[in-house]
């Protein structure tokens, strides 16, 4: 691994498990901190309650372990920052509307070993993205999904199951990103607009929900084609064209690049109000 990106995936699990103790111990020290508007208020304290945190006291994880993760957590947070504005995407993930420095950071450890992926399909297939064949698609001759549906959809089908699942925080910064593409009125937003109609026009009669995902995972992958190949460009590594236009030979006047994406000149793109908080 390029050691810029392995960097920034330390820095990031360092924020993950900081993030991760520090809200478990929130719940457990500072239970008044969360919104409880449902429940009228913090649960009560209870003899039960009292022992627990006796006993987590006795083990290191009382109330000054709390704020060493409070400490780490903003440590590591400003660290990951760092790292991602020296980043080759740095450029690209401010000029989009609603990718900020953090997720920069959270795309890179999402996508690990860069030099792994030498095509698109091999990138998308590490961030969980793979699709199966159009063929196995059908059983007893009909069509169970449509074409691009994630192989974890159809059941009893373990030979087209996935053999290692996405790793957690893989899934986790692909859900933020498209969090983020229905969100931000921005290119992005557009371009799943565009392929929601198109969807929706193909097929009226499926559950909506099923077009606004097909509709978003199109547009997530067209966005993880870009970053990659500007990604492989950045660290002088060959990036072929998707192979519509590299080995077909299509026009390439519809391919679409990371420009595309961006937002025009003064339109504004303050990604500080739409960074996803971490889980």
């Amino acid at each position: 691994m390029i050691r810029q990106d392995e960097e920034i995936l330390r820095a990031y699990f360092r924020l993950e498990e900081a993030q991760r103790q520090r809200l478990w111990m929130q719940r457990i020290w500072r239970p008044e901190t969360f919104d409880w508007k449902k429940r009228g208020g913090p649960p009560p304290m209870t003899a039960t309650k009292f022992i627990r945190q006796e006993e987590l006291e006795k083990l290191g994880f009382g109330d000054a372990h709390y704020k060493e993760m409070l400490r780490l957590e903003e440590e590591a947070r400003a660290e990951l920052l760092r790292l991602a504005k020296e980043h080759p995407l740095a450029p690209h993930f401010d000029r989009i509307r609603g990718l900020s420095m953090y997720l920069c950071g959270a795309f890179v450890a999402a996508g690990g070993d860069i030099t792994r992926a030498p095509t698109v399909s091999a990138f998308w297939k590490g961030m969980g993205l793979d699709v199966l064949p159009h063929g196995l698609h059908t059983r007893g001759g009909k069509e169970v999904f449509p074409p691009g549906s994630v192989p974890r959809r159809i059941r009893g089908s373990i030979d087209v199951e996935r053999k290692i699942p996405a790793l957690p925080h893989v899934t986790r910064v692909g859900e933020q990103i498209r969090m983020q593409i229905l969100r931000c009125q921005g290119r992005m937003k557009e371009f799943y607009d565009r392929f929601r109609a198109e969807v929706d026009l193909r097929h009226p009669d499926r559950a909506k929900m099923f077009n606004m995902k097909d509709a978003l995972r199109r547009t997530q992958k067209l966005l993880y084609a870009c970053l990659w190949q500007e990604w492989r460009v950045g660290y002088n590594l060959s990036a072929p064209q998707p192979y519509a236009f590299d080995i077909l030979k299509h026009p390439d006047g519809g391919l679409v690049r990371i420009s595309d994406f961006y937002e025009p000149a003064g339109s504004g793109t303050d990604s500080s109000e739409t960074e996803p908080e971490g889980e």
